[in-house]
């Protein structure tokens, strides 16, 4: 059940949605828009997100001005919130294009300008939990909006992925294209893995010479009312396993979880790990760009299918051991170099990444921005 607080969260939303924001965009057109303003926008962050942080760089590269504009809502308190989303609609009105990462009403409020390109770059490869429009958990049915108008493009990590993104969007097929995930680029620069080995084991020199395992998980509910399931079994995992291991420990950043060990963001600790234990998380597929094993960890399978559910089949479609018990985690880390399916992964990675290949950035600024190439 919803807590009063997301409702009237969601609630304030479409009113703002509807009235406020609207008539700041108006009032802030000019005749032309600026055809060299590109906005990077995020309501969850206060600097650059990773899945900004390449088209960032390329699109300066190409000669045009970057506006980044970025708040955590869930920190700023109202006030500047709404600040905040006055000022973007404001540079909106006038801008190129609009990139974001994530849900973002601001851009979704009014009706836009032909000429302003919005892209959705999501923040997950792959498609996994259900989300969007089709898990309540993720759009109240008390929030009137749109999360998607004014959409003009999608990027997913494959062609299998379209289907589940037209789905959890309502939108035309058309708008969803398997160009690739930007952020997973840096995977195929072997210097970026040389790098984040050198920078973890200059930081954490006791794990040096240790196989590595990397707990991942993400949290069940929604922002403002989630928890994890298992964590006590990953807080003593280290010690079933043995001198020959060490643990990272990375809870998902809502949790506040004081189990987190690192500091080190997620993305640049799998050059790292030599297995990957994770629930829900999208974390697998980016991962599985590796080829390294990983075990699936979720105690609470049967009723998170019956609730969210998913968009594939995780008993088996995934390349990895389902484990359901804390009890046979610790072995299931043990055995994972030798149960490791390699073949399972390919067909995995083929289905699920085949877009991700090192170029998507580059791809995502042409299929968005074709008419202004420099």
């Amino acid at each position: 059940m919803e807590s009063r607080k997301r409702i009237i969260r969601q609630h304030i939303k479409s009113a703002l949605q509807k009235t406020l924001l609207p008539l700041c965009y108006k009032l802030s057109k000019k005749k032309d828009i600026d055809k060299k303003l590109v906005i990077l926008a995020d309501l969850n962050s206060v600097s650059t997100p990773e899945s900004m942080e390449l088209i960032k760089a390329e699109l300066q590269s190409r000669g045009y001005k970057v506006r980044e504009m970025y708040c955590d809502l869930s920190s700023c308190g109202m006030v500047s919130g709404l600040k905040y989303m006055m000022s973007f609609m404001k540079a909106y009105a006038n801008a190129r294009a609009v990139f974001i990462c994530n849900y973002f009403v601001p851009v979704t409020s009014c009706k836009k300008r032909e000429e302003t390109t919005v892209v959705q770059l999501w923040h997950s490869c792959g498609a996994l939990k259900k989300f969007g429009y089709d898990s309540e958990e993720d759009i109240s049915s008390h929030f009137k909006g749109s999360v998607t108008r004014n959409f003009d493009l999608i990027t997913v990590s494959s062609k299998e992925c379209v289907k589940a993104f037209v789905s959890a969007f309502r939108l035309k097929e058309d708008i969803v294209k398997p160009l690739g995930v930007s952020r997973t680029d840096v995977f195929f620069d072997e210097s970026y893995n040389v790098q984040c080995r050198r920078e973890f084991f200059e930081r954490y020199p006791d794990y040096k010479g240790k196989k590595i395992v990397l707990y991942a998980p993400t949290f069940r509910g929604n922002a403002l009312d989630c928890h994890c399931v298992g964590e006590e079994y990953a807080a003593e995992l280290e010690k079933k396993l043995g001198e020959a291991w060490k643990v990272i420990i990375k809870m998902h950043p809502r949790l506040h979880s004081g189990l987190t060990n690192c500091d080190i963001a997620t993305n640049r600790l799998m050059p790292v790990a030599d297995v990957l234990v994770t629930d829900y998380s999208s974390l697998v597929f980016e991962y599985a760009l590796y080829k390294k094993p990983w075990v699936i960890f979720a105690p609470d399978i049967e009723s998170y299918s019956k609730g969210r559910s998913f968009y594939l089949d995780y008993k088996t479609d995934m390349p990895a051991p389902l484990v359901t018990e804390g009890e046979k985690l610790a072995q299931a880390v043990l055995d994972s170099e030798k149960s490791f399916d390699h073949e399972g992964v390919e067909r995995f990675t083929e289905k699920y990444m085949s877009a991700c290949d090192g170029r998507s950035t580059e791809r995502i600024i042409d299929s968005a921005l074709e008419k202004e190439r420099f």
